[in-house]
C-alpha cells in the first residue's frame, strides 16, 4: 500500500504503518481529517474505481471515506459512480 504522510496535527489518527485507525468522533477533528483527505485527491471527475484507488492508501474502507467526503460536501457525486473533486 502506498503511504501518504498526514500533517503532524493528524498523525495521532494513524498507526505506524500509516493506516487510519478510526474516524474521529469529534466533529472539528473529523472535518480537519476529511479536508486533508480531499486535498490528496486529484482534481476533476473520477470514476468510483479511480477515487477508490486514491483513497485506499489512507484507509481500506474506501466506501466510508467516500460517504464522508460527499456528506461534508468536499467531493461531489453528480451521478452514481462519478465523483467530482473541486479545486
Amino acid at each position: 500500500m502506498d503511504q501518504l504522510t498526514p500533517p503532524p496535527d493528524l498523525a495521532r489518527l494513524f498507526n505506524k504503518q500509516g493506516d487510519l485507525v478510526s474516524m474521529p468522533v469529534k466533529e472539528p477533528l473529523r472535518v480537519q481529517l476529511l479536508t486533508w483527505v480531499a486535498s490528496t485527491l486529484p482534481e476533476g471527475e473520477l470514476s468510483e474505481v479511480e477515487i477508490n484507488a486514491a483513497l485506499r492508501p489512507i484507509d481500506d474502507d474506501v466506501a466510508m471515506l467516500r460517504r464522508y467526503l460527499v456528506d461534508y460536501q468536499l467531493v461531489e457525486r453528480p451521478e452514481p459512480g462519478v465523483y467530482r473533486v473541486r479545486a
